[in-house]
């Protein structure tokens, strides 16, 4: 009976445990501001969230969420902190302290005018299929969400723009950062940029976005990933996609959902996503 008891008990402290949310702010550890757009979410799963402009954030957890899980928090430019849910729990809300870090970007070589240019990837927008990033009833849990797709450059080309195409977008306001990384391993590994680029779109606009690159010089090594990862909701909404080419002949597609998730890879796939490069 007494065994019976401290399960009981046990049982009811972890049911309070993945009941709560964790919530709490995210600032600059040496300025002390607030540092909005940072990844957080329970490591190489899809729940997660991004901090919003006030460095705010609140996480769900899972029914499955146990107390020795790990919770992460990244930005561009900053180092990571990792922490157990149940740390997270005793602590809520939390006060964290991100420590900015140099970025050992890979060496440009700056023109000072480009005389050629080519546009890459996939412009068909016709696809039967999409990819929907919004698929919660809690849309700030599916922040962090991000797809891309693989290209190749040669040696000295530089990306001067990006762009993508939104099929369906029923929300007030949405923002999205736009990454660029180098392969690791087969999937996105190094963010090559050097810091946050956010693209707003309003009104619930669908259609091409395109986001000019060129103030960063960047100059991937043969194989790279541009995506689009969302990183705002404003209004409600439940309908946010890209249109999906199945098949794409040689493509790559990436795709991850969670803002601290595992990167899935799909061959002979791709988004509507374009760069172009310029030499």
């Amino acid at each position: 009976m007494k065994n019976l008891l401290i399960a009981c008990l046990l049982m009811c402290f972890y049911l309070q445990i993945i009941a709560q949310t964790i919530s709490g702010k995210v600032v600059h550890a040496i300025t002390g501001e607030a540092l909005p757009y940072v990844n957080i979410g329970l490591i190489g799963t899809t729940h997660g969230t991004v901090s919003g402009l006030a460095g705010a954030f609140e996480l769900f957890l899972p029914e499955t969420t146990r107390p020795n899980d790990s919770i992460r928090f990244s930005s561009i430019g900053f180092a990571q902190i990792s922490m157990t849910v149940g740390a997270a729990i005793n602590g809520s809300p939390l006060y964290l302290d991100l420590q900015p870090t140099v970025l050992n970007l890979p060496e440009i070589t700056v023109r000072p005018l480009f005389t050629n240019y080519k546009i890459i990837g996939n412009d068909k927008i016709t696809a039967s299929n999409v990819t929907n990033l919004a698929i919660s009833n809690r849309a700030n849990q599916n922040l962090g969400s991000e797809i891309g797709r693989r290209f190749k450059s040669k040696k000295g080309e530089t990306i001067e723009k990006m762009r993508f195409y939104i099929a369906q977008n029923n929300f007030d306001t949405v923002r999205f950062r736009i990454n660029v990384y180098a392969m690791r391993g087969g999937r996105p590994g190094q963010n090559l940029m050097p810091e946050n680029r956010i693209v707003e779109i309003i009104n619930r606009r669908t259609g091409w976005v395109e986001v000019d690159l060129s103030a960063y010089q960047i100059q991937p090594a043969v194989a790279f990933v541009a995506s689009a990862e969302w990183v705002y909701a404003g209004g409600k909404g439940n309908r946010l996609s890209f249109p999906i080419t199945i098949p794409s002949v040689g493509a790559t597609h990436f795709y991850k959902y969670g803002s601290q998730n595992n990167w899935k890879k799909f061959a002979q796939m791709s988004a509507a996503i374009e760069v172009t490069l310029a030499w």
